[in-house]
């Protein structure tokens, strides 16, 4: 058995003598990374003459497709949205990317999604940003503190490196999505105990970003959560058809025939995503893999993925390692994903860390959590030095540590 330490808070109270990292380092990294992050925001908005520059791109530069989608919505129609001939004009016009037009955001989500981004060009794009961001933000920062439910750590100890976290502030600062939907998984797995309905409701919401969903109905049929199961499916099918009802069948005849071509173009030729992108299929482009060989790879990672997650569903395992096992598994098992969406990573590394404070830590945990922790800031910086990358890396290790506790077979507390 591997080397335990079951001190109750161990990482967050022991001397510095008895591990690098504990709280007053904690802190001192977390805090640390707000400065580097603001001496960023103040270099940005000096070299774009405080944010109203056209020659780059400001805040917010991926909330302009958002933004966008819902303005050709409420004055045009919903099929106009998957024409990016149509889509382009209106972010140049309004959204926070223009100079010379040389960039490629086009919509790449189901017709379900316009259902949720409706109202935000009801407000100027500035407001609209700022207002999506701190309230999904709020969503995601709320769920990882209940996550973190430790009995003798007061919360005030627990918000810097949440809101350090360089997941948080990524997604922040480019204006996307993955606060909202990490911030919906994650109170999913919060309420599934007490109130399966609910997150049944907020599993199916899931949908409107299929690729992050896929492991919820995985890990309900594993533990024989049928109720959440069948709401979470009752709620997309609705959500789909509420989408046809208001938006016609062509958005998701032109969202489903452009598949495969948006595949191509973004995933298996876009090379310079790749760099920031924490998937096996991407990491093994940047090794120069051929794309058949990228994703045989990537399919042997799936398999492990939903090997462990089926394990760790259905054992007498702490709720803490199947809420970060879920989270680690969605990064790790599909190959479109981008370095903003390791919001879910915080949510493994919450789940890991209540799990290793109240059962004790175990040899390398403590580093393999910094390095997740830290795994953001990295590729969101590599979309410049554009170095081959071993973000997956950290996922793998990240399941194979979950496993590992799943098989200690140490009970929760209280249990």
């Amino acid at each position: 058995m591997s080397n335990m330490d079951h001190g109750s808070t161990a990482i967050l109270e022991a001397p510095a003598s008895r591990h690098w990292l504990n709280l007053e380092r904690v802190r001192f990294y977390s805090l640390s990374m707000l400065l580097v992050y603001l001496v960023f925001m103040v270099l940005w908005a000096w070299e774009s003459k405080g944010f109203t520059s056209d020659r780059v791109v400001r805040p917010g530069g991926d909330y302009s497709v958002f933004w966008s989608a819902s303005y050709l919505v409420l004055k045009h129609s919903a099929a106009q949205v998957y024409d990016y001939a149509s889509l382009k004009p209106v972010i140049m016009a309004f959204g926070a990317v223009k100079g010379d037009g040389n960039f490629y955001l086009p919509w790449l989500y189901p017709p379900t999604y316009l259902l949720l981004v409706l109202p935000l060009s009801l407000l100027p794009f500035a407001v609209s940003y700022v207002l999506f961001i701190f309230g999904t933000a709020a969503i995601y920062v709320t769920a990882l503190f209940r996550i973190l439910d430790l009995e003798d750590v007061p919360r005030h100890l627990l918000w810097l490196p949440v809101i350090a976290f360089p997941g948080v502030l990524e997604a922040a600062m480019i204006g996307q999505n993955a606060l909202l939907t990490a911030g919906i998984a994650a109170w999913s797995l919060i309420q599934l105990r007490r109130r399966p309905v609910v997150a049944g409701m907020l599993i199916g919401v899931l949908s409107v970003k299929p690729q992050l969903a896929i492991v919820f109905p995985i890990a309900m049929i594993a533990a024989g959560e049928w109720k959440p199961f069948f709401v979470a499916a009752a709620t997309a099918l609705t959500m789909a058809a509420l989408s046809i009802v208001l938006f016609g069948w062509q958005p998701f005849s032109v969202f489903l025939a452009d598949g495969r071509s948006v595949a191509a173009h973004v995933l298996e030729q876009g090379e310079r995503g790749w760099f920031s992108s924490p998937t096996v299929f991407a990491m093994m482009r940047t090794f120069g893999a051929s794309v058949p060989a990228a994703y045989v790879a990537q399919l042997i990672s799936a398999a492990f993925g939903i090997v462990v997650l089926v394990k760790v569903w259905r054992g007498q395992t702490p709720m803490a390692l199947r809420v970060a096992v879920v989270a680690a598994a969605t990064v790790l098992i599909t190959p479109y994903l981008w370095f903003y969406e390791l919001t879910w990573l915080g949510i493994a590394i919450a789940g890991m860390t209540v799990d290793c404070v109240r059962r004790g830590w175990m040899t390398g945990e403590r580093e393999l959590l910094a390095a997740a922790w830290l795994l953001p800031f990295f590729l969101g910086l590599n979309r410049l030095a554009e170095v081959p990358q071993f973000g997956p890396v950290v996922t793998l290790l990240l399941m194979a540590a979950i496993l590992r506790r799943a098989r200690q077979g140490i009970p929760e507390p209280g249990r």
